[in-house]
């Protein structure tokens, strides 16, 4: 029996197994000990409370999971099972679209749960009316976007009401068709689709093995970020496939390609905020500029880049700083963070070197990159990282990983919400790259035998990452929809279903000023409104809604409509 322990029988195995345990024991022992007694003092409070809750529970999940793969007998064929991933990547990632279709419906309930999430989808909503700004009451402002979220997530005009994203377009731009057929709950599938090929591309790229491509197809759909992003509202995932899109263009440049990766680039910059693309593209970009045809390319590459971003980037902070200067019609006003050339000098000013905060912050995030990815794979990452060192297009990606590392130290928060480390999302997908590379051969003449170029250790890390894909990514699912619901039960439980006015009071509540989540132009049957104060909210509602009167009321706020008047259960 203990032949047949790809742990017990291999060297390899035993010190991937040894490693990828002791930095998940460690990450929850420091997590518990050290960031759950002094972390609050420094951190957001949801950073801090995701961290120390859901992301210790999966260290212990995640350490089972381990010892689980060190003791399952050898018998998962795993290279038969790589060569056929990595030979049907299309159906692969056809079905993994639809499984991330039904999680977004049943896991994260088609609800964005955070600003980041809402203003884009909110903009979109905007794009497929075939408008630039919503438009709110102006009188009104106050009650429907909360006041600290004001020129932040959402911009708002309190001359016109015009009302837009705070972010940069493009990503409400690609959700824009799947809204306007009702299926926005489908984008971020489909991104991650095709983010499964175009990686199993790469790694054929890069290593000329099929097995090692399915390897890398495999590491990347049993992590459970990948699962969490391609369910969620983020912009996320577009970065990624994005980044990784541009960096395929870019391992064997022609101008044509070049010309691509530019256009690409453009869309990756303007998807939200510029610096996910920046940090990823430098190293690209200089290898480029030092081929011999370096000039050429980087023409191309220009020229690439130049449409979008003059009328993506430039010209939306342009356009959008008109509006909070001058009355713009609500059918064509914008808004957004801060205006033109002022405003992106506003944005560059934001960066600052790091305080002890965000150190902490980042080796929080480091310490996530691991509790949600497939155990083994930030140790199969580094050792494929050294092994492959004089290889350009492995070396281009730990570049772009340790460079978005490193620049996001200069940006003085931490991401708040959101699931595993995002703010390193954009460059993820060195991580299974590199791995499947700890694996793989390197060519002649320079052959170098890897320490993980074993059968066994295959074994074991194809092992880890069936029992991820099956139990990580189920657990992070669990966690993932209970923490959505206990944020859906924060409005007010009335049980009406006609028009009404729904005043949220987010003083008892966890972020709950999050939940104050409208139409752009109030279309539906529940407008979601923040409390300023119980008198100033009767005074409002005298004033525009006079026809209405308070139906119910409980400690998350009141809700106000025609209807008869519901008693709350706490005063039963």
């Amino acid at each position: 029996m203990l032949s047949a322990l790809p742990v017990v029988r291999s060297r390899p195995a035993r010190i991937l197994f040894l490693t990828s345990a002791a930095a998940t024991a460690g990450i929850l022992l420091w997590a518990q000990y050290y960031v759950g007694s002094y972390g609050s003092i420094y951190l957001a409070r949801i950073f801090y409370l995701l961290f120390i809750t859901l992301d210790c529970q999966a260290a212990a999940a995640l350490l089972l999971i381990l010892i689980a793969a060190a003791l399952l007998p050898d018998r998962t064929g795993s290279r038969t099972l790589l060569r056929w991933i990595g030979t049907h990547p299309g159906g692969i990632a056809f079905g993994t679209g639809l499984v991330l279709c039904a999680g977004t419906l049943l896991v994260y309930q088609n609800h964005p749960l955070a600003m980041d999430e809402y203003a884009q989808l909110f903009q979109s909503q905007v794009f497929a009316s075939g408008h630039l700004t919503g438009h709110f009451p102006p009188a009104l402002l106050d009650w429907l976007v909360p006041h600290y979220f004001q020129n932040m997530f959402l911009s708002v005009s309190h001359s016109s009401g015009a009302v837009a994203s705070g972010y940069w377009p493009s990503f409400a731009l690609l959700l824009t068709p799947f809204t306007l057929v009702g299926a926005s709950w489908a984008c971020n599938a489909a991104v991650s689709a095709l983010t499964l090929v175009v990686v199993h591309r790469l790694a054929l790229r890069m290593f000329g093995d099929v097995e090692a491509a399915g390897l890398a197809v495999l590491f990347t759909l049993a992590s459970p970020v990948f699962f969490a992003n391609g369910i969620s509202y983020y912009s996320m995932p577009a970065h990624l496939l994005a980044n990784a899109l541009f960096a395929l263009l870019l391992l064997d440049p022609t101008g044509r390609r070049a010309l691509l990766a530019g256009f690409i680039g453009s869309i990756a910059l303007t998807l939200h905020n510029p610096v996910p693309h920046i940090l990823f593209a430098v190293p690209w970009l200089i290898v480029v500029a030092r081929r011999p045809d370096g000039p050429r390319l980087l023409g191309h590459l220009v020229i690439g880049y130049i449409p979008l971003c003059l009328l993506l980037g430039f010209g939306w902070f342009w356009f959008t700083g008109e509006l909070r200067h001058v009355d713009i019609p609500a059918a064509t006003g914008a808004a957004a963070t801060s205006g033109g050339l002022s405003g992106m000098w506003k944005t560059l000013a934001v960066f600052a070197m790091p305080t002890w905060g965000v150190w902490l912050a980042r080796l929080i995030g480091l310490a996530k990159i691991c509790l949600w990815a497939v155990p083994v794979l930030p140790v199969l990452a580094a050792a494929g990282a050294w092994k492959w060192r004089h290889h350009t297009p492995s070396r281009l990606f730990v570049a772009s990983a340790l460079l978005t590392l490193v620049g996001y130290l200069l940006l003085p928060v931490d991401q708040g919400h959101g699931w595993g480390y995002r703010y390193f999302h954009s460059a993820w997908m060195a991580l299974p790259l590199l791995a499947a590379g700890a694996f793989t051969g390197t060519p002649a003449p320079v052959r170098r035998a890897g320490l993980f170029e074993n059968e066994d250790a295959r074994s074991f890390g194809v092992t880890c990452a069936l029992l991820t894909l099956v139990f990580g990514v189920g657990f992070r699912a669990v966690q993932i929809h209970d923490f959505i619901s206990d944020d859906l039960h924060q409005v007010p439980a009335y049980s009406g279903t006609e028009r009404r006015i729904v005043i949220i009071d987010p003083s008892p509540s966890f972020y709950g000023w999050d939940l104050v989540q409208n139409d752009p132009w109030l279309r539906g049957d529940a407008v979601r409104m923040i409390t300023n104060g119980a008198a100033a909210d009767a005074a409002m509602m005298r004033a525009h809604f006079p026809g209405l009167h308070k139906v119910y009321f409980d400690q998350f706020g009141s809700v106000w409509s025609d209807a008869p008047q519901q008693l709350p259960r706490a005063a039963r």
